[in-house]
């Protein structure tokens, strides 16, 4: 006998056809692969303090919350280099390479990032940071969002217009409204809600794991606003500490566009060391939450897995309403209105930081020149010898001012040089950042050399400082170290990469007429004591005809030209201190 079989039955309920369980790859998928942007946008502080309450309350979109809070708590060479910067951390925190970073320099020689949109200096309010050390730079790729705003508000000075240099006026900031921020973050402690329905279903552990994230940035959301709120209460009237120029920058083979020169902004806070450790442990907690919920949820019931997933459905609808009903606030208030001071009208300290601003600019065009260039695997720094101070620019002032003769006479066969070190940290000086005339290429070969003076060579004989105008190139003995005897002839146009086995400075400072004091040494070996040679026209312009240095200069007539143009660029930097 045969038995009947038992045919399958025709449909099944909608809920015993989806066959969801609780592993991770289906956990996985609603909490990670649902990404947010609004969430990475919160959580970055982009609407304020009420953003941020919000931004982790539901799981869906946590993978977005943790690169943000990733993104906050790393510099910006490093965003770049991982490939997580986005959008929405430019617009919170910028991207800025500090001057004093090893990897920020790497990268800005690879110049991968593009051209830079401003240089910064973080300064002090009460003096110029040249009395304390090294000026604090950064070149800037991407400005943060309030400071596009506040540079859009301020007319372009144009290539030949006089300077014109904005500040903040002296008002307080106006007080913010603090009540929409106050009731959102209120709001998001409906979060507790999901907590409670959680320990109704005997699911107290997972509620409590899911709610971890959403509490430790509703705290922070709560420290936030009481900062900002006693911030705005008090007011601020002094200067801030940032100075920026911003534009189309001078580079080494262009001239420099339209420009826009800031004094005393503020600095954003979301670059402090606060809200980095705050991103830095907040990406800690939304990881180790998420992971939990995994390993806690493979053992709950389908029913709690659904009701959790409603809530987080929830959540997600109401963060993205949030997102577009809130507004973008101004980290500490509502700044202050810009007024435009020339040049003439500023005080001596407010002048020094805007010559720090202009020296920070050199600075960064020596580090991205074609001569700093990488030899045995290490970079060369062939400006590391130049002056980037105030104080030096000051020492020019002061030599001028005493009538100190412009050329050296050549009496001696052999006058001791002692480039000027003790009291100035450089002495070279070749860039273009202030020049209003001539082109940074024009001034390629240009420099003002410092130095002091004996005409013995007995250590106690009397120094004199001289500061004269020269010229000087970087050349090469040799195209490679195995052609050091073979006679190369070789005219390298200006802006190319120097090359050359021996390279090394090539200074000609001009002597009484048809005379030229001539000195070659290495990077770095150029302050201290030297023995120049004296050298006539013929002689020096059958060195550079000889095409021997791999130097576009060829006759002493360019030479001649290229201390003219130093002889400029003295007198506009006179022009300036004075």
């Amino acid at each position: 006998m045969v038995e009947p079989t038992t045919s399958a039955p025709a449909s099944r309920s909608l809920l015993g056809s989806f066959n969801f369980s609780n592993n991770l790859v289906e956990v996985g998928a609603l909490t990670a692969l649902i990404g947010s942007s609004a969430a990475e946008s919160l959580v970055l502080g982009n609407r304020g303090a009420a953003g941020v309450a919000w931004a982790a309350t539901s799981s869906f979109g946590t993978i977005s919350v943790v690169k943000a809070c990733f993104c906050g708590a790393n510099s910006g060479w490093l965003r770049e280099i991982l490939g997580v910067r986005t959008a929405a951390s430019d617009s919170a925190v910028g991207l800025e390479l500090p001057s004093a970073s090893s990897w920020a320099a790497k990268m800005r020689k690879n110049r991968n990032l593009g051209e830079p949109t401003a240089i910064f200096v973080h300064t002090s309010a009460e003096s110029s940071t040249t009395s304390k050390g090294a000026v604090q730079w950064s070149d800037v790729y991407a400005l943060d969002h309030w400071a596009s705003v506040m540079l859009r508000t301020i007319p372009d000075t144009l290539p030949g217009q006089p300077l014109q240099i904005f500040t903040y006026t002296n008002h307080p900031f106006a007080p913010l409204s603090t009540g929409l921020q106050i009731s959102v973050i209120l709001l998001s402690a409906s979060k507790i809600a999901e907590v409670y329905f959680m320990r109704r279903h005997n699911a107290l552990l997972l509620g409590l794991v899911s709610a971890v994230p959403w509490a430790f940035f509703f705290i922070g959301a709560l420290a936030m606003q009481a900062v900002d709120f006693i911030q705005n209460r008090r007011g601020r009237t002094s200067l801030g500490t940032l100075d920026l120029i911003a534009g189309k920058l001078p580079m080494v083979a262009r001239p420099g566009g339209p420009r826009k020169v800031v004094l005393g902004a503020f600095e954003n806070p979301r670059n402090s060391l606060i809200w980095r450790c705050f991103w830095a442990i907040g990406a800690l907690v939304c990881t180790a939450s998420v992971a939990f919920t995994y390993i806690i949820m493979a053992d709950e019931p389908r029913s709690v897995v659904f009701i959790w997933a409603g809530f987080q459905l929830l959540w997600l609808a109401v963060r993205i309403l949030l997102y577009h009903f809130v507004d973008t606030t101004v980290p500490g208030g509502w700044r202050m209105r810009l007024g435009a001071r020339p040049w003439r009208t500023l005080s001596a300290n407010l002048r020094m930081r805007v010559m720090d601003l202009a020296l920070s600019l050199a600075r960064f065009q020596s580090e991205i020149h074609p001569r700093s260039r990488e030899i045995h695997a290490r970079t060369v720094d062939q400006y590391i010898d130049d002056s980037f101070s105030n104080s030096d620019l000051a020492l020019i002032s002061e030599l001028r001012r005493h009538a100190t003769p412009e050329f050296i006479s050549p009496a001696h066969p052999h006058h001791t040089l002692e480039f000027f070190h003790r009291r100035y940290p450089g002495c070279i000086r070749g860039h273009s950042a202030i020049q209003r005339n001539p082109t940074p290429m024009d001034l390629y070969d240009s420099c003002i050399v410092v130095f002091a003076i004996r005409d013995s060579n007995n250590p106690s004989a009397p120094r004199r400082c001289i500061a004269i105008p020269s010229a000087r190139v970087l050349g090469g003995a040799s195209i490679a170290e195995s052609d050091t005897e073979q006679n190369v002839s070789t005219f390298t146009p200006r802006g190319a990469h120097s090359f050359g086995w021996n390279t090394m400075w090539w200074y000609w400072i001009p002597c009484q007429t048809g005379l030229w004091l001539q000195l070659q040494v290495e990077a770095g070996k150029t302050l201290g004591l030297h023995e120049m040679e004296v050298r006539s026209d013929a002689q020096v312009g059958a060195l550079l005809s000889s095409g021997k240095l791999n130097i576009s200069i060829k006759e002493v007539d360019e030479l001649r030209a290229v201390v003219d143009l130093a002889r400029r660029g003295r007198e506009a930097f006179l022009e300036l201190l004075s």
